[in-house]
């Protein structure tokens, strides 16, 4: 009989603590989740008809989704929605003022989620994202029976300062 290789010490469990922008952004509660994924355009030809003859990579999408428990630390909420706008003092306050047409990449910052399994000198198992900014598709939730949360996705942007452009590292960003 057939017996798989097995490395257990390739196997991966724990949460991570999420940074944007240099800014460590807290507690975190239902798992961080990251997808991407290759779009591809169909390839054929009029003598097969509607036969797929191969793909092409055509474009490349990413994002990350994780749910904050500080949601009591305003300053960490303006860090990641920088069009919001914090004033205040000792009674602080965030604004949802008019921002249209405001682009993402402008303020697009990186993010970095690091295995606490991990030493904080340790970043093998990094994931980094060079351009990422909060989708304003986010959601608050609260009630009397769970703690409070605020769900945050966040969009990947194409970083194009560099050749070839790049969107993510799974690895040390910095070699």
């Amino acid at each position: 009989m057939l017996q798989p290789t097995v490395t257990v010490s390739d196997f991966d469990i724990g949460p991570c603590q999420v940074t944007f922008n240099s800014t460590d952004l807290g507690g975190t509660s239902g798992n961080v989740k990251v997808k991407f994924k290759y779009e591809k355009a169909v390839l054929r030809a009029d003598q097969y008809g509607k036969t797929d003859l191969d793909r092409a990579i055509s474009g490349m999408s990413c994002s990350v989704e994780t749910e904050f428990l500080e949601v009591l630390n305003k300053t960490n909420l303006q860090k990641a929605f920088p069009t919001l706008i914090l004033t205040g003092t000792t009674h602080k306050f965030l604004d949802a003022k008019n921002a249209v047409a405001t682009r993402a990449l402008a303020s697009a910052s990186p993010l970095k989620l690091h295995p606490l399994v991990d030493d904080s000198t340790t970043a093998d198992n990094e994931w980094y994202f060079w351009k990422a900014s909060a989708n304003e598709d986010s959601e608050y939730v609260f009630g009397p029976a769970e703690q409070a949360k605020l769900k945050i996705s966040w969009d990947i942007l194409l970083d194009t300062s560099v050749s070839p452009a790049r969107l993510f590292r799974y690895g040390d960003n910095s070699l």
